[in-house]
């Protein structure tokens, strides 16, 4: 019994030593420091391929979306861009930029997040 005593006793003290150590060393660390984090934001929104080629009636196109940041780091915002199309009875875009011909004619596309969009490009539908 003595032994176990003892080493009950050994682990408690041992781990109000980390206690003390760790409660020291997030003090001194939060009172000599103040993080600050920033956000980059958009600056601008390109979308690819500029001159994408044309897209048959009932075929597919998948297009990207590339922020540029205030920082000048750029990003794939593909999948959390809103997608638009200028004219829903030649084609539509999804969520994830993927272009669907509904008949002949042209329309433009652009992305956007927030209050920055890209440039639209123009999407030729043809026939099969």
């Amino acid at each position: 019994m003595k032994k176990a005593a003892r080493f009950v006793l050994t682990c408690l003290a041992a781990g109000l030593i980390m206690a003390l150590i760790m409660s020291i060393s997030a003090c001194s660390s939060n009172s000599a420091t103040t993080t600050t984090t920033a956000t980059a934001a958009i600056v601008s929104i390109a979308i690819t391929p500029a001159n994408p080629p044309d897209v048959a009636v009932h075929g597919n196109l998948q297009l990207k979306a590339t922020a540029t940041y205030n920082d000048g780091k750029t990003g794939d915002i593909t999948n959390t861009a809103s997608w638009m199309g200028f004219n829903d009875t030649v084609l539509r875009v999804s969520s994830g930029g993927l272009v669907y011909g509904v008949s002949t004619g042209s329309a433009k596309v652009n992305a956007s997040m927030g209050s920055v969009s890209s440039l639209p490009v123009l999407v030729t539908i043809v026939s099969p």
